[in-house]
């Protein structure tokens, strides 16, 4: 890249539409100019469900970031999720010639084609496909086996695909901004570039994002992706929770407050304490018994990380090092690390609480993770001189739905 390049990150969320805006310059450093961002309308559990709604939605994001970078921005890097996309893991072998015995370029996509190719349902659409490494005759070598001999070569890829329809609803909102689409991406995917480093994706990692409406996880095991998916509840299922709690009429405010200032997932349930909200007007006060609100917020997070650990093979969980990540704006939660380690019985990471008053970083703010991934997810692609290519996943997609560019 002789340049500096601008790219977009656009996510479309239950709370929140955020549009993130970097520069990549030609040594490779991103620099993140501006986040415009403003509450969603219009979509539920991650999806499109008033598309005219949510694309005033994406408009207003849209302004603001340009607005703020200074910069006209015609083009994005869109995260999708919802329950109907799946992660699954395919394998590709390809045997060379008898007559060869030095793998070339020309076998290495051989092998990636026959991973790539899965046969699911017509009305599913592949979203991408993350490769893996290669082993040679059966033999763990390389992510570049260019240049070794052997006779088999075998790849293993993980791949995405979700219902086309659903995804078409994202991809017509943001074109009829109107926006251009340059690629499309499985958030926990996009997000695993801001949050992971290549040694911990070799350690083995586990991401969970959790977000408003729904919980998005990737597990890393040997540098590859080997599991993905979405859990369609997030924290909002937590205030529904409270409000039923509470059992008196009480907004969503306030029982968003109520559980991020005085509840805790890993604290006392037996605490008689009272926990208050105080709304602005003295309207509309609430008191709640603390240990009451901990053991409803503890009771939903651990259904959502119980079946995060069903999806995640288990030999997995019981080998040593692996690490779970939290991310999103519900693992700000006190007492989440605590409950998260119980539940998989690991070292756990949970980001730092954000200090009201202090300086703000949208790098170290695990609420924009996935925006900004967007955009490292791209410079990824551009450094292979993949990204914005013609026979990827656009080219199938335009063709699926009949779609112009």
């Amino acid at each position: 890249m002789s340049q500096s390049k601008i790219i977009a990150g656009l996510e479309i969320g239950t709370s929140k539409t955020c549009m993130a805006v970097g520069e990549i310059k030609p040594d490779a450093t991103t620099t993140i100019l501006a986040i415009g961002e403003v509450p969603s309308a219009g979509v539920r559990k991650g999806e499109i469900a008033d598309p005219s709604m949510a694309r005033q939605c994406i408009c207003d994001a849209w302004q603001l970031a340009q607005d703020m970078a200074d910069v006209d921005i015609l083009s994005v890097v869109l995260s999708v999720t919802g329950d109907h996309i799946k992660g699954e893991n395919n394998q590709g072998s390809y045997r060379l010639p008898d007559d060869e015995d030095i793998i070339e370029e020309e076998h290495t996509r051989y092998a990636l084609q026959k991973a790539r190719h899965m046969e699911i349902s017509s009305d599913r659409l592949v979203v991408s496909c993350e490769e893996g490494g290669y082993s040679v005759d059966g033999r763990r070598a390389t992510y570049n086996p260019v240049g070794l001999a052997g006779r088999t070569l075998d790849i293993n890829c993980h791949v995405v695909h979700g219902i086309s329809t659903r995804l078409q609803n994202s991809l017509l909102c943001v074109r009829q901004v109107p926006l251009e689409v340059e690629d499309m991406v499985f958030a926990p995917i996009a997000t695993a570039q801001m949050v992971f480093t290549r040694r911990q994706k070799d350690a083995g990692a586990l991401l969970i994002d959790i977000g408003a409406g729904t919980t998005d996880y990737v597990c890393f095991k040997d540098g590859e992706i080997i599991a993905s998916g979405c859990v369609p509840v997030g924290g909002n299922a937590i205030n529904q929770d409270i409000m039923q709690l509470i059992g008196q009429r009480v907004s969503m405010k306030a029982a968003e407050k109520l559980k991020c200032t005085e509840g805790n997932a890993w604290g006392d349930v037996k605490d008689h304490s009272m926990a208050h909200y105080r709304s602005e007007n003295g309207l509309h006060d609430v008191s709640v018994r603390r240990g009451a609100l901990n053991e409803i917020i503890r009771n939903r997070l651990c259904e959502i990380l119980l079946l995060v650990r069903e999806s995640i093979p288990r030999e997995l969980l019981r080998r040593n090092g692996i690490g779970v990540y939290l991310c999103g704006g519900t693992s700000l939660m006190r007492g989440l690390d605590g409950l998260a380690q119980y539940v998989f019985g690991t070292e756990v990471f949970q980001p730092p609480p954000l200090v009201p008053g202090q300086p703000h970083s949208y790098q170290s703010d695990p609420r924009y993770c996935t925006a900004i991934g967007l955009i490292r997810y791209a410079q990824m692609f551009d450094a292979e001189d993949d990204y914005r290519g013609g026979s990827g996943f656009f080219s199938r997609l335009f063709s699926f739905f009949g779609l112009g560019r």
